[in-house]
């Protein structure tokens, strides 16, 4: 029998967005199938205040596990209400992918479907299954002077990100376009636009000030992201920064020199001898970031209004679980 280095939790609570991609095409068959975890309280919730008050209606401590079937925008949700209420002492964090786009999940380990991960958890509750991956990560802590108190995700982003994020809400988002294609296509109409020199540049400048232990950088940008994730659509590494910290940075200059040849081999991490700071690229790693000038950003997917001085910080390590 293998070991379980992670111990049962105590209680079980469970958030079901019942408008999430993959809850939407079959939402009775997961609601049977989240009732069926052994010992598991299930709550469902699709807006923020709704998800807010599923994860404060649980009061789960540091031996229990909640449970978020639903995409990024639902996990980030979720942390938020978690790391602004009791930082200390956080629940485990089990991630099953059952959204639109769920590219938190999958760098975190998520490799099941929603289906056969939440029959996986039945079973390890049972005692009749392996244990869980656990891993442990920060998230983001986005301080922003347009919002009473912090926000918190994995991902953040100004610039063309914006632009792709709207463009998938505006076009494609009302097609039904099926799972991770919507945001996929999206995100690769960004990149040609990048590409290309049109009469209408869909994106204009971004003057921006950056700030962070390496230095400051102010100038026109094309697109600025942070982000505590490994990995992100697509599988793409679009960071090469050596320090052992735990945000990634990256930004690219507006109209950079050589787009077109370096842009694959920036997006899956290759070739980085290639990629210099004087061409309009540069890539660093930090646990905290100043930002002026953006007056909107995008965070898991989500877009926010911003003004004055954007404060970026890692959050302590939160304790992911997937299957």
């Amino acid at each position: 029998m293998m070991h379980d280095a992670c111990p049962r939790p105590n209680k079980v609570g469970i958030v079901l967005n019942p408008c999430s991609g993959a809850m939407r095409r079959a939402l009775s068959k997961f609601r049977l199938l989240a009732r069926n975890v052994p010992g598991a309280t299930v709550l469902e919730a699709t807006t923020r205040q709704e998800i807010a008050h599923a994860v404060l209606h649980f009061q789960l401590r540091e031996s229990d596990l909640l449970v978020i079937l639903g995409g990024d925008g639902t996990l980030q949700a979720a942390i938020s209400i978690l790391l602004s209420r009791e930082p200390s002492s956080l629940p485990t964090v089990l991630v099953i992918p059952g959204g639109t786009t769920n590219m938190s999940a999958i760098d975190l380990g998520a490799r099941l479907s929603a289906e056969k991960a939440l029959t996986s958890l039945s079973a390890w509750l049972a005692g009749n299954a392996a244990t869980p991956k656990v891993v442990s990560r920060a998230a983001l802590r986005v301080d922003d002077p347009l919002y009473q108190g912090p926000r918190f995700g994995m991902f953040f982003g100004i610039g063309a990100v914006v632009n792709g994020v709207r463009y998938y809400h505006r076009e494609l988002r009302p097609k039904r376009v099926p799972g991770a294609l919507g945001p996929s296509l999206a995100f690769g109409r960004m990149l040609l636009c990048a590409l290309h020199h049109l009469p209408h540049d869909p994106f204009p400048a971004l003057p921006a000030r950056l700030g962070t232990h390496r230095g400051v950088w102010e100038g026109d940008w094309l697109v600025v992201f942070a982000t505590t994730l490994n990995r992100l659509l697509a599988g793409s590494r679009p960071y090469w920064g050596t320090e052992q910290q735990p945000i990634h940075l990256t930004a690219i200059a507006h109209r950079p020199r050589r787009l077109a040849l370096i842009l694959p081999f920036l997006l899956w991490g290759r070739a980085f001898w290639m990629i210099k700071e004087q061409d309009g690229y540069f890539s660093h790693n930090f646990t905290r970031m100043d930002l002026g000038g953006a007056d909107e950003y995008v965070l898991d997917g989500e877009i926010f209004a911003a003004q004055g001085t954007i404060t970026l910080a890692a959050t302590d390590p939160i304790r992911f679980m997937t299957f």
